[in-house]
């Protein structure tokens, strides 16, 4: 009976463990219908784990400026990203997914420097419909 018991909690955790990991990668809170382009100025870079986030000022309608974020997936240092692969000032283009709220927050699916060059996300960062 305790076998079995065992057998049951270490199968139930290994259907638990991807649940939750899809869980914690939820994507609700974006617009996956519409992607967006915005260029701006990088203010600052955090390269942390799990999700590396970008600000960046963009300049809005009448020349204000709007302050912008976005949120890369990890693990970027497999496309050789490192912490100083944005540094403040640097211009560039983001495309991704909006938030919903309408606040100056994207899930980015694509980014490029002033020079063209494009820097490599990881690949999951496009929402697929089955999640």
């Amino acid at each position: 009976m305790k076998m079995r018991t065992g057998a049951s909690l270490v199968a139930t955790a290994f259907l638990l463990i991807p649940a939750l990991a899809i869980a914690h990668h939820g994507y609700a809170e974006f617009d996956r219908t519409t992607k967006v382009v915005v260029t701006g100025i990088v203010t600052d870079f955090h390269y942390t784990s799990p999700h590396c986030i970008v600000e960046f000022d963009v300049k809005g309608d009448k020349g204000r400026v709007q302050k912008w974020q976005g949120e890369l997936g990890n693990p970027l240092h497999l496309k050789g990203w490192t912490a100083t692969s944005l540094e403040p000032g640097d211009e560039i283009s983001v495309s991704g997914y909006r938030a919903k709220s309408r606040a100056l927050y994207l899930w980015v699916t694509g980014l490029k420097s002033s020079s063209g060059v494009e820097l490599k996300t990881n690949g999951r960062n496009e929402i697929s419909e089955g999640r």
